[in-house]
């Protein structure tokens, strides 16, 4: 086998698009294996894999409603906590992590994880959505491709990104959607290396799809028209709608995970507890139930009230909400949708009660409704207004699609500077917005850099014996101590320069008076990204690595040089690794 790789790697772009047709294969039929795993848990719980969940619901028995959700959350929360516990997560924000900080790495145990728990948690009516385990699931299967090929970083991450897109194009039948996703938000990536590669992908897991489950859209689209220009401010109004219901669902959903997280009970039996208010709130609302195509497909089709959608808009976030914040397994890529879904109808019932000769029906402001408070919520504005061309087929969608999609981004952006996947990472202490290479500096320490070969300079020492000493000196910036040796300050050329032609003050003038006594600071344990934050704050070019316990103990420096130099080995090994291509 190994020889075989090696007559392969012959041309590094042949080898890396046979792998990527080979992840688009796997990655479609894994996708094809968690919808068949959904409508099981589905037979099971409701006696209907059909996915009118909101119907099958509403014809149930109440405790059969009631019981449904705790049954399964009995089983996802100890499934999650003892056997899967690297399955906990919406999905997405997990592959994020692994692309940008752990060398694309993700383990087959955690994927498969993923997918029964998620199955389950749809199965049993959790208001979750399907999109992100798959992408998830996509990425992981993708990753342990790369690692038993023995793949560098670079590559690896690529991988991941074809997994990620694959994903997405067999859960929506939207290539193209899926190919920027996996750039947008993924990979944060578009280099022609990187997009080649995940097309292919995206295209194979497609024609599977479509091979098993037929050349269908995820939605009944009706046609679209833009009645007339006069409907932009609307749209751009539906904009700001979206942006406002998106900052709401992440406010409510980070809230409820966060209580959730304080009750007195065990961690494995939290789902129980959140299955019996998500049964409770499902009794009245049953729509809120599973995924939510069939209530979505109703809104586009406008056969739902205007007040109905109004109440839905809230009863879903909280559905949600309870049901992640509680432990069960899903992403948020649905339930994104049907929440613009919901906001567009309701939106749109009023537009065009109000202009009915100049406005469109309320369906079409669904549609971009849909794709607005996936861009927003999301961060994939891009990819969210690609997904509804692809389902609509019509270019007419992309100048109202556009201008919400943009409109919502902004606000939430001026909100919360994060997307939901970058803000669930944030919580974790993971901070990609200043950019994915900067995390590089994150995982290194000051102790890893820092030069103990410093110079120390007595406070006491005049300024003649100070200009002597610096002769012999390769140093531009020196450490100013007592007789202790206790940090007082740092002295360096150009404070020098204030005194050094002042006739007769040479031996008169100490350290001390002319050193900069006013320090920043970095202990060991301190991580390069936070160094050089503080060099960039105080326009240093060094500063003093001093110890836990004792800020005034100098234990070592760090120059900006130091930063650079590891910066760029830490990119080098991240990129090639030990087992490239080019090996």
């Amino acid at each position: 086998m190994q020889s075989l790789i090696k007559r392969l790697y012959v041309n590094e772009h042949i080898t890396l698009s046979l792998i990527a047709i080979a992840i688009g294969l796997v990655v479609g039929y894994g996708s094809i294996l968690f919808r068949s795993l959904i409508e099981l848990f589905q037979y099971f719980f409701m006696g209907s894999g059909a996915e009118h969940v909101g119907e099958i619901v509403a014809a149930l028995p109440w405790w059969q409603v009631l019981l449904m959700p705790v049954v399964g959350g009995l089983i996802v929360g100890p499934l999650v906590h003892f056997i899967f516990p690297g399955s906990r997560g919406h999905g997405v924000p997990e592959v994020i992590a692994a692309a940008g900080l752990h060398g694309g790495k993700m383990e087959l145990k955690d994927g498969l994880g993923k997918m029964v728990a998620c199955s389950l948690s749809i199965g049993c009516g959790g208001s979750v959505g399907r999109e992100g385990p798959v992408v998830h699931l996509g990425a992981t299967l993708a990753s342990v491709f790369g690692q038993k090929m023995g793949m560098s970083t670079k590559h690896m991450r690529t991988m991941v990104g074809c997994g990620a897109a694959a994903g997405i194009a067999a859960s929506f039948n939207a290539p193209i959607a899926g190919v920027m996703f996996a750039l947008e938000v993924i990979l944060a990536d578009y280099g022609l290396a990187t997009f080649s590669p995940i097309v292919l992908s995206s295209v194979i897991a497609t024609v599977v799809a479509r091979l098993h489950l037929g050349d269908f859209p995820a939605f009944i689209v009706p046609h679209y028209t833009l009645v007339s220009s006069w409907e932009i401010p609307a749209y751009v109004g539906l904009g700001l709608v979206c942006g406002l219901t998106g900052i709401l669902f992440m406010k409510i959903l980070f809230h409820a995970e966060d209580l959730m997280a304080k009750m007195p009970v065990p961690i494995y039996f939290r789902p129980v507890v959140g299955g019996l208010l998500l049964g409770l709130i499902a009794l009245q609302f049953p729509e809120v139930m599973g995924v939510g195509y069939d209530t979505m497909n109703r809104a586009l089709l406008e056969n739902l009230a205007g007040i109905t959608m109004i109440v839905l808009i809230l009863t879903k976030i909280i559905a949600t909400s309870i049901t992640l914040g509680s432990g069960f397994s899903g992403g948020v890529f649905t339930p994104s949708l049907f929440l613009g879904a919901m906001v567009g109808g309701a939106f749109g019932t009023f537009v065009h009660s109000l202009f009915p000769v100049m406005s469109a029906g309320p369906g079409a402001y669904t549609l971009v409704g849909m794709g607005a408070m996936a861009a927003a919520v999301l961060g994939s504005p891009i990819a969210s207004i690609l997904i509804l061309f692809e389902l609509t087929g019509d270019y007419k969608i992309m100048l109202a699609l556009m201008v919400s999609s943009i409109v919502a981004t902004l606000l939430i952006n001026q909100v919360y500077r994060d997307s939901i996947y970058t803000r669930v990472l944030r919580r974790k202490k993971i901070d990609l917005r200043s950019g994915r290479e900067s995390n590089l500096l994150r995982h290194i320490t000051v102790s890893a850099v820092m030069r103990k070969d410093f110079e120390l300079i007595p406070e006491n020492t005049t300024i003649r014996a100070f200009k002597d000493r610096i002769r012999l000196s390769k140093e531009e910036n020196f450490l100013v101590v007592d007789k202790n040796k206790h940090l007082k300050g740092i002295v360096s050329f150009q404070d020098l320069h204030r005194v050094a032609f002042d006739e007769g003050v040479e031996d008169l003038v100490l350290i001390k008076d002319i050193a900069t006594t006013s320090l920043l600071t970095v202990t060991p344990l301190n991580n390069l990204f936070e160094a050089s934050r503080r060099m960039e704050s105080g326009n240093v070019e060094q500063l003093p690595v001093v110890a836990e316990n004792n800020p005034l103990e100098v234990l070592g420096v760090i120059t900006d040089h130091d930063l650079i130099r590891a910066y760029n080995k830490a990119l080098m090994e991240r990129e090639t690794g030990p087992d490239d291509f080019s090996r």
